[in-house]
């Protein structure tokens, strides 16, 4: 059990990290990317003008910039045929009568 005054100075810690807008984030790795994912939390968190580069540069490795919405790819150059047996299907239920 930890004493009072050890308690007091995790909390004052907790208080000021909250306050700096950081949360505590864990992942499992393998043991060869601990370093480099050591490397992108410390820069992420104490390097403000080297993160915005960071971020962007990791936002287009992991993002795929080609397909943003649907109708990037329904307005795709991808033939016909690849969307036969999508719009077919006909509706089982909840028909209605319209008057046109």
């Amino acid at each position: 059990m930890a004493s009072k005054s050890q308690r007091k100075a995790a909390n004052a810690h907790r208080r000021r990290v909250a306050a700096r807008g950081l949360v505590r984030v864990e992942v499992q790795a393998l043991k060869r990317d601990a370093g480099l994912i050591r490397g992108l939390a410390m820069t992420l968190r104490d390097t403000p003008e080297k993160a915005v580069a960071l971020r962007s540069t990791l936002a287009k490795a992991l993002i795929d910039p080609e397909v943003a919405t649907a109708f990037d790819i329904f307005g795709s150059t991808l033939p016909d045929e690849a969307f036969a047996d999508v719009f077919d299907q006909p509706r089982q239920r909840h028909w209605r009568k319209v008057d046109l």
